[in-house]
């Protein structure tokens, strides 16, 4: 039984790790969107209209989904990197007891995991959220044919969702997996927004160059 249980505290913790990886990848493609509106859209003319257009379409769809991979809730598919599945993890009191607390007690550990997911619940059912998910469903995974039409969702609400999720992986680091250092994502931030100045630059560039 000991044994069956230090097995399910890794699995928290791998899913812990599997997410704090996902919120760096939204990182990656919420950077290009940002750096993206921040240019002079009267440079782009002609064919290049479409192309930018292309390029933003493809970045949303992945934030999107990158963001939703986050926040889900559990399901039958297990979605190691789901807030949701480790918090229902989480609600088996025995694991809670196994998993490594650095220094904190079961009861500050199991109290952290109760703010997580009095957050993730008041989460689930903010607009933000609701809009967000019907535009994956509706229009991203899985096409699907509705009675009405598909809520428009501003960038912000794709951000807003980020940073929640941000703010929720490192309550679950601190219970599950956190000893010296914050999650990854705080770490590879600057180099992806870094990479997405970058990206835009050189795309632009070319996009005026007369050679």
């Amino acid at each position: 039984m000991a044994n069956a249980l230090v097995e399910r505290a890794n699995e928290v913790i791998e899913r812990v790790f599997v997410l704090d990886d996902e919120i760096a990848n939204m990182w990656a493609f919420r950077a290009l969107l940002v750096d993206l509106h921040t240019r002079d859209f009267s440079l782009v003319t002609g064919a290049q209209v479409t192309a930018v257009a292309i390029a933003r379409a493809g970045f949303v769809r992945a934030a999107v989904s990158s963001i939703m991979a986050c926040l889900d809730r559990s399901d039958r598919r297990e979605n190691r990197a789901s807030v949701g599945q480790i918090l229902e993890m989480l609600e088996d009191a025995a694991i809670v007891e196994t998993l490594p607390k650095w220094g904190r007690t079961t009861a500050e550990a199991t109290a952290c995991i109760q703010r997580a997911r009095d957050e993730y619940q008041a989460m689930l059912k903010s607009d933000a959220f609701s809009r967000v998910r019907a535009l994956r469903d509706e229009a991203i995974s899985h096409l699907l044919i509705k009675g009405r039409a598909t809520p428009e969702v501003p960038y912000q609400m794709i951000y807003e969702l980020h940073d929640k999720a941000e703010k929720l992986a490192i309550e679950l680091f601190e219970v599950c997996a956190q000893r010296f250092q914050p999650p990854g994502f705080a770490a590879h931030k600057p180099n992806l927004v870094k990479g997405a100045k970058t990206f835009w630059d050189t795309y632009f560039v070319g996009m005026t160059s007369t050679s």
